[in-house]
């Protein structure tokens, strides 16, 4: 989450060994995250979920989308306050490098530089090289 004269955005992420997906939102909620995996589900087909406990990622919204959707998603939820556990928060780290010490005056403006950063596949971090052959 990033402030800005009172004013943030929120980024919901996800990883694959070749790509990272990412969607901007205003809040975390059960509508935003549903429209994330609207997202997913374009561009992979078929999705295993590796999610934490955040308020958006559960409820009736999201319940009837993966319900409507089981062939698609396959949701696994990280144990509570384990953050070191999941791989996309490490994703996290180039675009706040990016960000530190630097005035960023517009929302439209950060979400440039973080794109930058996102769309870079130099920037993700090496986490699957333990999958290759």
């Amino acid at each position: 989450m990033i402030h800005q004269a009172n004013k943030c955005i929120n980024v919901f992420g996800a990883r694959s060994k070749k790509s990272f997906v990412f969607l901007f939102s205003k809040r975390k909620k059960q509508r935003d995250f549903v429209r994330f995996l609207k997202v997913l589900k374009m561009r992979w087909g078929k999705v295993l979920l590796f999610i934490d406990g955040a308020p958006g990622h559960k409820g009736a919204l999201v319940k009837a989308f993966l319900r409507a959707n089981r062939k698609t998603f396959r949701l696994v939820r990280f144990p509570s306050y384990t953050p070191e556990l999941n791989p996309v928060e490490q994703c996290w780290m180039p675009g706040r490098r990016k960000l530190a010490n630097r005035l960023v005056k517009t929302l439209p403006t950060m979400k440039y530089h973080l794109c930058n950063v996102f769309n870079n596949p130099k920037n993700m971090p090496k986490m699957f090289h333990y999958l290759s052959d």
